[in-house]
Protein backbone atom coordinates (compact mmCIF):
# COMPACT_ATOMS: atom_id res chain seq x y z
CA UNK A 1 0.00 0.00 0.00
CA UNK A 2 2.67 2.70 0.50
CA UNK A 3 4.52 1.54 -2.23
CA UNK A 4 1.02 2.57 -4.12
CA UNK A 5 0.64 5.93 -3.06
CA UNK A 6 4.80 6.67 -3.16
CA UNK A 7 4.08 5.64 -6.71
CA UNK A 8 1.04 7.69 -7.27
CA UNK A 9 2.68 10.78 -5.31
CA UNK A 10 6.18 9.86 -7.80
CA UNK A 11 3.88 9.94 -10.81
CA UNK A 12 1.81 12.91 -10.40
CA UNK A 13 4.77 15.02 -9.36
CA UNK A 14 6.43 13.95 -12.75
CA UNK A 15 3.40 14.75 -14.30
CA UNK A 16 2.74 18.57 -12.48
CA UNK A 17 6.59 18.91 -13.63
CA UNK A 18 6.65 17.69 -17.09
CA UNK A 19 3.54 20.16 -18.01
CA UNK A 20 5.23 22.73 -16.51
CA UNK A 21 8.03 22.36 -18.21
CA UNK A 22 6.17 22.06 -21.74
CA UNK A 23 3.89 24.88 -20.70
CA UNK A 24 6.86 27.20 -20.11
CA UNK A 25 7.20 27.67 -23.45
CA UNK A 26 5.21 29.85 -25.61
CA UNK A 27 4.64 28.61 -29.39
CA UNK A 28 4.53 31.78 -32.18
CA UNK A 29 3.52 30.90 -35.41
CA UNK A 30 4.70 34.03 -37.77
CA UNK A 31 2.26 33.95 -40.59
CA UNK A 32 3.50 36.72 -43.10
CA UNK A 33 1.28 38.13 -45.65
CA UNK A 34 -0.08 40.03 -48.28
CA UNK A 35 -2.57 42.66 -46.61
CA UNK A 36 -4.45 42.80 -49.76
CA UNK A 37 -4.29 38.81 -50.89
CA UNK A 38 -3.23 38.18 -54.23
CA UNK A 39 -4.16 35.93 -57.20
CA UNK A 40 -3.16 32.39 -55.09
CA UNK A 41 -4.83 33.57 -51.95
CA UNK A 42 -7.34 35.43 -50.07
CA UNK A 43 -9.21 35.86 -46.71
CA UNK A 44 -11.02 32.45 -47.32
CA UNK A 45 -6.91 30.86 -47.36
CA UNK A 46 -5.37 32.58 -44.48
CA UNK A 47 -9.61 31.58 -42.79
CA UNK A 48 -8.69 28.00 -43.20
CA UNK A 49 -4.90 28.43 -42.04
CA UNK A 50 -5.78 30.11 -38.49
CA UNK A 51 -8.47 27.03 -38.13
CA UNK A 52 -6.31 24.39 -38.52
CA UNK A 53 -3.20 25.99 -36.47
CA UNK A 54 -5.98 26.20 -33.40
CA UNK A 55 -4.19 29.37 -31.66
CA UNK A 56 -4.69 30.32 -28.42
CA UNK A 57 -4.19 33.68 -29.29
CA UNK A 58 -4.07 35.81 -32.42
CA UNK A 59 -2.26 38.56 -32.74
CA UNK A 60 -2.75 41.21 -36.01
CA UNK A 61 -1.45 44.06 -37.16
CA UNK A 62 -2.77 46.94 -35.76
CA UNK A 63 -3.01 49.62 -32.69
CA UNK A 64 -6.41 48.93 -31.80
CA UNK A 65 -7.97 45.48 -30.55
CA UNK A 66 -10.08 43.77 -33.21
CA UNK A 67 -13.74 44.45 -33.36
CA UNK A 68 -16.17 43.59 -35.72
CA UNK A 69 -17.17 45.97 -38.41
CA UNK A 70 -20.94 45.63 -39.24
CA UNK A 71 -21.63 44.83 -43.32
CA UNK A 72 -17.83 44.63 -43.83
CA UNK A 73 -18.21 41.80 -46.06
CA UNK A 74 -20.88 43.62 -48.48
CA UNK A 75 -18.53 47.02 -48.43
CA UNK A 76 -15.84 44.91 -49.60
CA UNK A 77 -18.34 42.91 -51.93
CA UNK A 78 -19.58 46.64 -53.54
CA UNK A 79 -15.70 47.57 -53.26
CA UNK A 80 -17.05 50.76 -50.56
CA UNK A 81 -13.92 49.31 -48.59
CA UNK A 82 -11.21 47.94 -49.35
CA UNK A 83 -10.36 45.68 -45.73
CA UNK A 84 -6.58 43.62 -45.78
CA UNK A 85 -7.14 39.64 -45.74
CA UNK A 86 -6.68 39.14 -42.25
CA UNK A 87 -9.78 41.65 -41.32
CA UNK A 88 -12.08 40.08 -43.42
CA UNK A 89 -11.11 36.39 -42.00
CA UNK A 90 -10.95 37.83 -38.18
CA UNK A 91 -14.77 39.07 -39.03
CA UNK A 92 -15.46 35.41 -39.67
CA UNK A 93 -13.32 33.94 -37.08
CA UNK A 94 -14.63 34.80 -33.74
CA UNK A 95 -18.18 33.67 -34.29
CA UNK A 96 -17.07 30.06 -33.31
CA UNK A 97 -13.85 31.32 -31.29
CA UNK A 98 -15.49 33.58 -28.96
CA UNK A 99 -13.07 32.85 -26.43
CA UNK A 100 -10.05 33.37 -28.51
CA UNK A 101 -7.94 36.95 -27.83
CA UNK A 102 -7.44 38.87 -30.69
CA UNK A 103 -4.73 41.67 -30.03
CA UNK A 104 -2.80 44.68 -31.36
CA UNK A 105 1.22 44.55 -31.76
CA UNK A 106 1.40 47.31 -33.98
CA UNK A 107 2.31 51.05 -33.07
CA UNK A 108 0.08 54.06 -33.57
CA UNK A 109 -1.30 55.92 -36.00
CA UNK A 110 -3.23 59.08 -36.43
CA UNK A 111 -4.29 57.65 -39.90
CA UNK A 112 -2.68 54.27 -41.13
CA UNK A 113 -4.27 54.30 -44.47
CA UNK A 114 -2.48 57.78 -44.91
CA UNK A 115 0.66 56.89 -43.73
CA UNK A 116 0.42 53.80 -45.85
CA UNK A 117 0.23 56.45 -49.02
CA UNK A 118 2.42 58.66 -47.50
CA UNK A 119 5.22 56.07 -47.36
CA UNK A 120 4.65 54.76 -50.82
CA UNK A 121 4.93 58.39 -52.25
CA UNK A 122 8.30 58.96 -50.51
CA UNK A 123 9.57 56.07 -52.12
CA UNK A 124 8.54 56.06 -55.30
CA UNK A 125 9.63 59.69 -55.78
CA UNK A 126 13.05 58.72 -54.37
CA UNK A 127 13.15 55.18 -56.69
CA UNK A 128 11.82 57.67 -59.49
CA UNK A 129 14.79 60.77 -58.68
CA UNK A 130 17.66 57.95 -57.92
CA UNK A 131 16.52 56.11 -62.07
CA UNK A 132 16.56 59.44 -63.56
CA UNK A 133 19.77 60.55 -62.28
CA UNK A 134 22.92 60.05 -63.96
CA UNK A 135 25.10 57.70 -62.63
CA UNK A 136 28.71 56.17 -63.12
CA UNK A 137 28.49 52.63 -65.10
CA UNK A 138 29.12 50.84 -61.80
CA UNK A 139 26.80 52.53 -60.26
CA UNK A 140 23.77 51.86 -62.32
CA UNK A 141 25.17 48.61 -62.45
CA UNK A 142 24.34 48.40 -58.53
CA UNK A 143 21.47 49.86 -58.39
CA UNK A 144 20.23 47.73 -61.41
CA UNK A 145 20.85 44.58 -59.38
CA UNK A 146 18.90 45.93 -56.72
CA UNK A 147 16.03 46.80 -58.71
CA UNK A 148 16.07 43.40 -60.74
CA UNK A 149 15.86 41.55 -57.43
CA UNK A 150 13.16 43.83 -55.85
CA UNK A 151 11.08 43.44 -59.02
CA UNK A 152 11.44 39.70 -59.12
CA UNK A 153 10.76 39.21 -55.48
CA UNK A 154 7.36 41.13 -56.05
CA UNK A 155 6.36 39.52 -59.14
CA UNK A 156 6.51 36.41 -57.31
CA UNK A 157 4.86 37.51 -54.19
CA UNK A 158 2.05 38.57 -56.32
CA UNK A 159 0.95 35.19 -57.57
CA UNK A 160 2.56 32.69 -54.82
CA UNK A 161 0.45 30.74 -52.26
CA UNK A 162 0.33 31.84 -49.09
CA UNK A 163 2.94 28.67 -47.51
CA UNK A 164 5.14 29.53 -50.27
CA UNK A 165 6.06 33.07 -49.70
CA UNK A 166 6.43 31.80 -46.17
CA UNK A 167 9.05 29.41 -47.02
CA UNK A 168 12.91 30.93 -45.77
CA UNK A 169 14.45 31.19 -48.78
CA UNK A 170 11.48 33.79 -49.66
CA UNK A 171 11.50 35.71 -45.61
CA UNK A 172 15.43 35.30 -46.79
CA UNK A 173 15.13 37.43 -49.72
CA UNK A 174 12.66 40.11 -47.77
CA UNK A 175 15.91 40.50 -45.45
CA UNK A 176 18.39 41.01 -48.07
CA UNK A 177 16.62 43.56 -49.92
CA UNK A 178 16.41 45.48 -46.54
CA UNK A 179 20.00 44.99 -45.99
CA UNK A 180 20.73 46.21 -49.60
CA UNK A 181 18.44 49.31 -49.33
CA UNK A 182 21.07 50.74 -46.52
CA UNK A 183 24.01 49.51 -48.26
CA UNK A 184 23.07 50.27 -52.13
CA UNK A 185 20.28 52.59 -52.34
CA UNK A 186 20.91 55.41 -50.04
CA UNK A 187 24.33 56.02 -50.69
CA UNK A 188 23.70 56.06 -54.16
CA UNK A 189 20.65 58.55 -53.08
CA UNK A 190 23.48 60.68 -51.31
CA UNK A 191 25.83 60.84 -53.90
CA UNK A 192 23.56 61.29 -56.91
CA UNK A 193 20.24 63.48 -56.11
CA UNK A 194 20.38 66.99 -55.85
CA UNK A 195 17.26 67.25 -53.79
CA UNK A 196 18.47 66.50 -49.94
CA UNK A 197 14.38 66.41 -49.00
CA UNK A 198 13.76 63.27 -51.39
CA UNK A 199 16.92 61.24 -49.36
CA UNK A 200 16.14 62.34 -46.38
CA UNK A 201 12.51 61.96 -46.20
CA UNK A 202 13.44 58.16 -47.49
CA UNK A 203 15.83 57.60 -44.80
CA UNK A 204 13.89 59.03 -42.18
CA UNK A 205 11.25 56.26 -43.24
CA UNK A 206 13.72 53.67 -43.57
CA UNK A 207 14.64 54.47 -39.73
CA UNK A 208 10.68 54.48 -38.43
CA UNK A 209 10.16 50.92 -40.23
CA UNK A 210 13.23 49.48 -38.09
CA UNK A 211 11.57 51.41 -35.11
CA UNK A 212 8.50 49.96 -35.55
CA UNK A 213 9.49 46.58 -36.33
CA UNK A 214 11.49 46.90 -32.68
CA UNK A 215 8.19 47.85 -31.30
CA UNK A 216 6.49 44.90 -32.51
CA UNK A 217 9.12 42.23 -31.15
CA UNK A 218 8.13 43.94 -28.04
CA UNK A 219 4.57 43.55 -28.09
CA UNK A 220 5.02 40.12 -29.17
CA UNK A 221 7.43 39.52 -26.25
CA UNK A 222 5.04 40.83 -23.88
CA UNK A 223 2.13 38.93 -25.29
CA UNK A 224 4.09 35.94 -25.21
CA UNK A 225 4.53 36.34 -21.03
CA UNK A 226 0.79 37.25 -20.64
CA UNK A 227 -0.01 33.82 -22.48
CA UNK A 228 2.76 32.07 -21.56
CA UNK A 229 2.56 28.48 -22.61
CA UNK A 230 -0.11 29.49 -25.27
CA UNK A 231 0.01 29.53 -29.31
CA UNK A 232 0.24 32.21 -30.22
CA UNK A 233 -0.29 33.53 -34.20
CA UNK A 234 1.01 36.84 -35.65
CA UNK A 235 -0.47 38.17 -38.73
CA UNK A 236 2.06 40.75 -39.94
CA UNK A 237 3.21 41.57 -43.43
CA UNK A 238 5.78 39.28 -45.04
CA UNK A 239 8.34 42.44 -44.77
CA UNK A 240 7.65 42.55 -41.10
CA UNK A 241 8.62 39.13 -41.07
CA UNK A 242 11.99 38.20 -41.27
CA UNK A 243 12.30 40.94 -38.45
CA UNK A 244 9.92 39.82 -35.99
CA UNK A 245 11.78 36.01 -36.49
CA UNK A 246 15.28 36.89 -35.97
CA UNK A 247 14.70 38.59 -32.71
CA UNK A 248 12.50 35.96 -31.47
CA UNK A 249 14.45 33.28 -32.13
CA UNK A 250 17.33 34.67 -30.63
CA UNK A 251 18.63 31.25 -28.77
CA UNK A 252 19.31 33.49 -25.61
CA UNK A 253 15.36 33.50 -25.06
CA UNK A 254 13.98 30.06 -24.21
CA UNK A 255 10.93 30.81 -23.38
CA UNK A 256 9.37 31.34 -27.19
CA UNK A 257 9.49 28.60 -29.70
CA UNK A 258 9.30 29.84 -33.32
CA UNK A 259 7.20 27.51 -35.36
CA UNK A 260 5.39 26.88 -38.69
CA UNK A 261 2.11 27.13 -39.77
CA UNK A 262 0.32 24.03 -40.92
CA UNK A 263 -1.68 24.43 -44.05
CA UNK A 264 -1.03 25.24 -47.92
Amino acid sequence: MRLLITTIIFTFHFTVSFGQSVRSQTEIIIIGIIHSGNKSFNEKTLYKILKKNKPDVILWEQSTKFKRVFALKTGNSLRIWRPGIEQLSLQKFPRLNRHIPILPFDTTFANKGSYAKNLSAIIQTFNDSLNNAKKSFADSLSYREFANKQNQYHNFIDTATLKRINQSDVVDIARQLNSLEGKVLIPLGIKYISDSLVVSNFRSEGQFWNERNEHMVNQIIKYSKQYAGKRIIVLSGLDHKYYLQDKLSDPKRNDIKIIEFAGD
